[in-house]
């Protein structure tokens, strides 16, 4: 294999392991409803921090 392709191949796998990664982080276990009702440290609108998935 060139030596062309096989940068192309690890570049690849880069991207997609960052994005696995960031879409492991990014999951929540909780519900939308468990986390509107969950308290946190006092940071943001309603109090409860960010409340986004």
């Amino acid at each position: 294999m060139s030596p062309r392709l096989i940068f192309h191949v690890l570049c690849c796998l880069m991207l997609l392991g960052g994005i696995a990664l960031t879409s492991f982080y990014a999951w929540s276990p909780y519900s939308d409803e468990q986390r509107e009702a969950r308290t946190g440290s006092g940071f943001g609108a309603r109090g409860g921090g960010p409340t986004h998935k």
